[in-house]
């Protein structure tokens, strides 16, 4: 069960979300190069905990991956994760005061995605299936990957298609409300030399349907002739609104280069995002790949994230709750009450008369739709103990901030993410 506020943002939304679980199938198969299958399996463990008691995600992840035969493979990973903490609700803080209200929340996710390599010739073909289950939030998501070898297996040439079929319920919406997304890949791996390749991706993506978030909301405000008639200014008082449809268009360029004097490679990349709510996003990253040793391989790495607002984003809106499609109104002569259209001795003793605004067509306060920036820095230690086991370990720091001037400053998370695994060949 949770309370009036959304689990995610930025950082957590692919791994708490089942938006998208069918495309993240998909861009994980989407190998730069495609080996064959090993027997193995992978366990992960992973902790994010965002400072202040926030949101807090213990999360579990097992991995599998066989060959049944030289032309088939089969792959699936099952994914449990535990929510708990607290997040902010979309609403302003009080006068003076620059924390924005939290409210609690707390809930389970179970995912799982199954998919298969179809090999024959050149031609690796991978269909596959995700499921994933929430409390207020079901997901269906199948996908279909065509990957081509040519330039004597130097080039690749992917193209892929993914829907999600996902149902969603929370506060604000009692009963289940559907939501679909569709995303086109095509992209291309290309081996420029024995030690450095590339690659580039295209995806277009369409969402219809519920995109609201039903856990946030929004703070109208008015200031009537009376103030005891004015709209709370605190926290929220309506439930927020997005857009039913969503086009987005993402480009994502990659190099990975091998140093050989060194013993390691760098990895950059970056990826441009654009949607028609407005949103223009810029994320670069950048790892180093060191090996020490034999057994050992040290991964620190960057990553900087940057976007500008949804055209809907807004901290506060003019309007009352109470009156969704605007509203007249006339102070009466006794100078303490307010007659509305909707009356029908309107205007009634009054001798002038005010408009209440309509609300907007879309408006959010999630803090996630505002201008902002994200950086996370980390390291990954990878050690093979074993030809047949290998154990893991990270760290990642991850700081977001807001960049608007008004969205308060702790509306923002940053959280340290802990993780461990291993994982065994056969």
């Amino acid at each position: 069960m949770r309370t009036p506020s959304s689990p995610t943002d930025p950082s957590r939304s692919q791994s708490l979300r089942a938006l998208g679980l069918a495309l993240c199938v998909l861009l994980n198969l989407n190998r730069s190069f495609r080996t064959a299958a090993e027997d193995r399996i992978e366990y992960r463990y992973e902790d994010y905990k965002e400072d202040a008691g926030r949101v807090r995600v213990h999360t579990q992840s097992a991995y599998f991956e066989t060959d049944l035969n030289p032309k088939v493979a089969v792959k699936g990973q099952f994914v449990y994760d535990a929510i708990s903490g607290a997040t902010p609700t979309g609403g302003p803080p009080a006068a003076g005061d620059r924390q924005v209200p939290l409210v609690e929340l707390h809930d389970r996710r179970y995912s799982g995605n199954l998919g298969a390599d179809l090999k024959y010739g050149n031609t690796t073909t991978t269909p596959g299936f995700a499921y994933s289950s929430e409390s207020d939030y079901q997901s269906v998501g199948i996908s279909l990957n065509e990957a081509i070898d040519f330039n004597q297996r130097n080039t690749t040439l992917n193209l892929g298609i993914a829907h999600n079929f996902d149902r969603v319920s929370g506060f604000y919406q009692r009963t289940p409300a559907s939501k679909d997304s569709t995303d086109f890949l095509v992209g291309i791996n290309q081996l420029l030399s024995p030690h450095t390749f590339v690659t580039l991706n295209l995806t277009l993506g369409y969402s219809m349907g519920y995109l609201t978030d039903p856990y946030k909301g929004v703070n109208f405000t008015f200031s009537y002739p009376v103030d005891a008639y004015d709209p709370a200014s605190v926290d929220v008082n309506h439930e927020e609104k997005r857009p039913d449809h969503k086009f987005r268009q993402v480009v994502q360029a990659g190099i990975t280069h091998f140093i050989e004097k060194l013993n390691g490679s760098v990895e950059a990349s970056y990826r441009f995002h654009h949607d028609d709510w407005g949103i223009f996003s810029h994320t670069a990253e950048l790892d180093w790949h060191q090996k020490i040793g034999k057994k050992v391989l040290l991964s620190p790495f960057f990553r900087y994230y940057y976007q500008t607002e949804a055209d809907f984003y807004a901290t506060r809106f003019a309007g009352d709750p109470l009156f969704p499609d605007g509203a007249k109104g006339s102070l009466q002569a006794d100078g303490f009450s307010i007659l509305f259209n909707d009356d029908p001795s309107f205007p009634g003793t009054g001798s002038s008369i005010f408009s209440v605004p309509a609300h907007p067509g879309a408006y959010s306060s999630d803090y996630r739709l505002s201008r902002l920036n994200s950086f996370t820095t980390g390291v990954v230690l990878s050690w093979k103990i074993h030809e047949n086991l290998s154990v893991e370990l990270a760290y990642k720091r991850y700081v977001m901030q807001g960049l608007d001037g008004v969205t308060p400053a702790s509306a923002y998370p940053s959280a340290n993410v802990y993780t461990m695994g291993f994982g065994l060949w056969f």
